[in-house]
């Protein structure tokens, strides 16, 4: 079976560069629909009599295969307390089929370490966070919500199950906006 043609293939038969048969074989357009690359048209039209010459088949995009990876962050008071503890596992085994990758953080109730956790966070780009914030605790919040990072806030009267499920389907819907 011989070798598939490749864009150097044809670059080389046309007499252009590996770029310029890329830009042309794959079709860049602008957000306004016109070809971010200018190529003159007789260029153009050489590369691709070379391709269909040549035999050039692109391959499949396999973009869609792959999911994106996204990380969200947990800010929980305690991990030692019976309904955080069972908070995080099932927060954990709702976000792992979802391609997500979760971040712990303990506030041990502290205001202070609740708003350093949350700019650690911040600055490390993550993609949307659940968070029980102590009592009173807006200074985090708001910069959560200045960064434009979404989050969501367990409702602690539930079952912690319940409480995961409603967080995780509140923050992937939230994420996905």
């Amino acid at each position: 079976m011989p070798n598939p043609v490749t864009l150097k293939d044809i670059a080389q038969e046309a007499g252009v560069s590996v770029a310029l048969v890329s830009f042309v074989m794959n079709s860049r357009l602008d957000a306004d629909g016109k070809p971010k690359y200018r190529v003159g048209a007789q260029t153009r039209e050489r590369i691709l009599e070379t391709a269909r010459r040549l035999g050039y088949r692109q391959a499949e995009p396999t973009q869609s295969v792959v999911p994106k990876k996204r990380v969200v962050g947990v800010i929980l008071p305690d991990p030692a307390d019976a309904y955080y503890g069972s908070l995080s596992a099932e927060l954990e085994r709702l976000a792992l089929p979802q391609g997500c990758t979760l971040l712990f953080g303990y506030s041990r109730w502290d205001p202070i370490r609740f708003q350093r956790l949350a700019d650690v966070f911040r600055s490390q780009r993550v993609d949307g966070m659940v968070v029980a914030p102590p009592e009173g605790e807006k200074e985090g919040l708001d910069m959560l919500w200045r960064a434009g990072i979404p989050y969501v806030i367990p409702e602690t009267g539930r079952d912690p199950l319940v409480s995961a499920r409603g967080c995780a389907a509140k923050l992937f819907e939230l994420m996905n906006q």
